[in-house]
């Protein structure tokens, strides 16, 4: 696999996604830290961030594929890094001024808008660079690089964001901003290493207009939304994998309000402790992968599904008496099989719907999962950020793994009936 590193477009690839992916976690960490210092004791800040940095894949998710490939995608990816490190550089100017978290949620929804393309050009240029046999070792080479650099990214950021205190004199206050900024200006910089502009430009222009292309791509996602209704409708086996898709984006929302404000500021751990439980959670992430790879027959991968829901829903029912202990090693335990669960719910469920649905709509099932899991995740985040304000967070918590336990039996019914 690092063989394909001496392929010098890829290597400038791997090296600028990796960066990349390390300015991203700073990126995160530091707008934790700074939900903290001006907001503290509000859960509702948390999901305003979360909202920000989701909506822009909502809306922007059905177009950004053909506007992509109307234009250089080499281009695209120096452009996007280097305005990332220009609005992050300029943010904290605001901040320091107004004393106020409203410039950095804007500075987000930008960011975030741009990553989207980052990210798209980047999926898509690879097969430019590889030949079509080493794609899937070039596509491991990226994300083992990748979560290396997010484990890097949580934790460092987290140190980075301890330095964020308005009572230190402005140069410091700039410091975990200026890093993160030279990490995604390097980003963009590596891109210039993969060869001149004109190596990637589209290889054929298509034939209609961008404006009519946008139009005929976003019928065609209502229609591709339609074709998933009709075939949640007549195979269970789709609609027990559709329902529990919304469990990744409800606890991820419970993760990047509740319990990054818990973590932070109820047990006292700082940024730096939210740092180490991503971490902790991106590692665990990685042994669930493993685990999944090394088992050599089929296994009930209902079971799994519902095994998994009915864990996140004790985990969060007794949430409540674990956030008394403040002993790390058993945050940290959980953290990883929170990592694990997360891992295995998520690939056994792209698994069967490998496997259950017709190779030819396949794409198009996948990318309106994806619209359902980033609709999800929001609407989730803005509704338990703001209960949790309202009537405590502890209760939503418990209501929320009530929840997840009925969804669980729903869910084996389901399975159940179409296995």
């Amino acid at each position: 696999m690092f063989k394909l590193l001496a392929n010098k477009p890829l290597r400038f690839l791997v090296f600028s996604n990796t960066i990349s992916q390390f300015g991203d976690r700073l990126t995160h960490m530091v707008v934790v830290g700074l939900i903290g210092l001006l907001s503290p004791g509000r859960v509702g800040a948390f999901s305003e961030f979360a909202t920000t940095f989701s909506l822009p894949i909502i809306i922007l998710s059905p177009f950004a594929g053909v506007l992509i490939d109307h234009w250089n995608k080499r281009n695209i990816m120096i452009r996007c890094h280097w305005i990332q490190s220009f609005l992050i550089i300029i943010t904290p100017l605001f901040v320091w001024y107004f004393h106020a978290l409203w410039p950095v949620f804007v500075t987000i929804t930008i960011f975030f808008s741009l990553d989207l393309f980052n990210n798209v050009s980047r999926l898509a240029i690879t097969p430019e660079v590889v030949e079509r046999e080493k794609l899937m070792g070039a596509n491991s080479l990226i994300i083992a690089f990748a979560r290396v650099a997010t484990f890097a990214g949580m934790i460092g950021g987290g140190y980075l964001a301890q330095m964020i205190r308005l009572e230190v004199g402005f140069l410091i206050f700039m410091i975990p901003f200026t890093i993160n900024a030279l990490s995604h200006f390097s980003a963009g910089t590596f891109i210039l290493g993969m060869g001149r502009k004109e190596l990637f430009e589209p290889k054929q222009r298509l034939g209609i207009s961008l404006h009519q292309a946008l139009k005929e791509n976003a019928r065609k996602f209502f229609s591709d939304l339609k074709e998933l209704i009709l075939l949640v409708i007549k195979d269970r086996l789709v609609a027990f994998v559709m329902l529990t898709v919304i469990v990744i984006p409800a606890t991820s929302a419970l993760a990047y309000t509740i319990m990054i404000y818990i973590v932070q500021q109820e047990l006292d751990l700082g940024t730096t402790g939210v740092g180490w439980m991503g971490g902790l959670i991106g590692g665990g992430m990685l042994i669930g992968a493993l685990i999944l790879g090394l088992l050599k027959k089929r296994f009930n991968r209902g079971s799994v599904i519902v095994g998994v829901i009915i864990f996140f829903a004790l985990l969060l029912i007794i949430g409540q008496f674990l956030i008394t202990i403040s002993l790390k090693i058993l945050l940290g335990i959980i953290a990883v099989l929170v990592g694990v669960a997360f891992s295995l719910l998520s690939i056994t469920q792209d698994t069967m719907l490998q496997e259950d649905v017709k190779k030819t709509i396949t794409g198009r099932i996948f990318a309106t999962k994806e619209f359902i899991v980033n609709l999800s995740f929001i609407i989730s985040a803005f509704t338990f950020g703001y209960l949790a304000d309202y009537i405590g967070y502890l209760k939503v918590l418990m209501s929320a793994g009530v929840g997840l336990i009925i969804l669980a039996l729903v869910a084996l019914r389901l399975w159940q009936s179409g296995a």
